[in-house]
């Protein structure tokens, strides 16, 4: 594993820097093209659709292929998909580009989930996963930072399609890493334990109330933060970018944190504190309270990801993993879908922020419910 852990990291640092840039950039260039907030809602909601249901589908449909090739291509793909989304320009092929976009990106994500998982003995998992995230993290601080600034400096088109220039090199990186080896089919059968039921529940219900909670708001940040303060973009992607650097320093420490407290406490903790951090930031509209409170929202909820993934998919049947990563896809994609397309009917001006961010409230909390009941019932259970 130890070469291939590099390969692993430089092609995450590469993917998180471009699709981070691109991420912050696009809305707005859509905005800059006289795209409304209700045509840029369904180009974000086509995107996650795309990655709900097409996603899942490639998922079953190649779970049978070499994931090393699966990774390449799909890698590939993303980012020719990126560069088709900065230059063509009309709203029906934005929604057909952005459905496909959706799709790959999504694969190229399970891809890589599940090789780095086969790579990585069960012992070193989160440490490997936690370490891997936090590279994620600071490639996307850096994505934030530059990718604002370049296209304040440079122009909207010219950082789009540098950072798609990325997303392609990142793709050639996967021929360093050696092949992956396949698991059993999955409709060749498996059996699930009560541990295994109930996990596989907590991850299904967990990504729908965070899909939605998430996707009111969390796509178009840059927007809110536009529409609410005036800020340039610069200045959004510094914000975005304090964001991403508090989760990578909070993901380093999550490991020494669940050794003294365990995985399950400190999610269960995680989860909960977010809930008073979304109401208060429905309404609060001084511009240093309200970065603060959503750069440690941002931070307490993925902090704890790579512990969760790990958490699942260690405590699930290997020929299950692919599929479970893209069922869980699904349905976190197509609530995040529904949430952005009600985004561009629910905010009109920057008053109906306060109605959206406590609709997302109510979804954090009812996860942040759920998370105690895994708690409780698993704690003694799972590894």
């Amino acid at each position: 594993m130890d070469s291939s852990r590099y390969v692993f990291y430089s092609f995450a640092f590469l993917t998180g820097f471009a699709g981070q840039a691109y991420g912050i950039i696009f809305n707005l260039h859509m905005r800059g093209q006289h795209f409304t907030n209700a045509q840029i809602g369904a180009i974000v909601s086509s995107s996650l659709w795309g990655s709900a249901v097409l996603g899942l589908i490639l998922a079953l449909v190649l779970n049978k292929f070499e994931k090393r090739r699966i990774l390449f291509f799909s890698s590939l793909l993303t980012g020719i998909l990126m560069i088709l989304r900065t230059l063509i320009l009309s709203f029906p092929a934005q929604i057909l580009l952005a459905f496909v976009f959706g799709a790959f990106s999504s694969l190229s994500g399970m891809a890589f989930t599940v090789s780095l998982l086969a790579k990585t003995e069960l012992k070193k998992r989160y440490s490997v996963f936690g370490s891997q995230f936090s590279v994620t993290m600071t490639a996307s601080v850096l994505g934030n930072i530059l990718g604002g600034t370049m296209a304040d400096n440079l122009g909207y088109s010219f950082s789009l399609l540098f950072a798609a220039s990325l997303q392609l090199c990142s793709a050639f990186l996967i021929r360093k890493i050696g092949s992956v080896r396949n698991v059993s089919p999955l409709l060749k059968g498996f059996s699930l334990d009560s541990v295994q039921k109930r996990v596989l529940t907590y991850y299904i219900l967990s990504n729908v109330l965070i899909g939605f909670g998430a996707g009111l708001f969390l796509n178009f940040s840059n927007l809110m933060f536009y529409d609410l303060f005036n800020l340039p973009l610069g200045h959004v992607g510094l914000i975005m970018a304090l964001a991403q650097l508090m989760t990578a320093l909070g993901s380093f420490s999550s490991g020494a944190l669940q050794k003294r407290f365990g995985t399950l406490r400190v999610l269960l903790t995680c989860h909960t504190v977010v809930v008073p951090l979304m109401l208060s930031l429905s309404f609060t509209r001084n511009l240093i309270a309200f970065t603060s409170l959503y750069v440690v929202r941002f931070m307490l909820m993925n902090m704890v990801n790579p512990s969760l993934t790990v958490l699942v998919f260690s405590n699930l049947p290997e020929q299950l993993i692919m599929s479970a990563n893209g069922f869980g896809n699904l349905l976190n994609s197509s609530s995040r879908a529904l949430a952005a397309y009600l985004y561009g009917w629910i905010v009109e001006g920057p008053k109906d922020y306060t109605r959206l961010l406590l609709i997302s409230t109510l979804f954090y909390g009812l996860n942040a419910l759920l998370t105690w009941w895994f708690k409780k019932r698993l704690e003694k259970l799972v590894s």
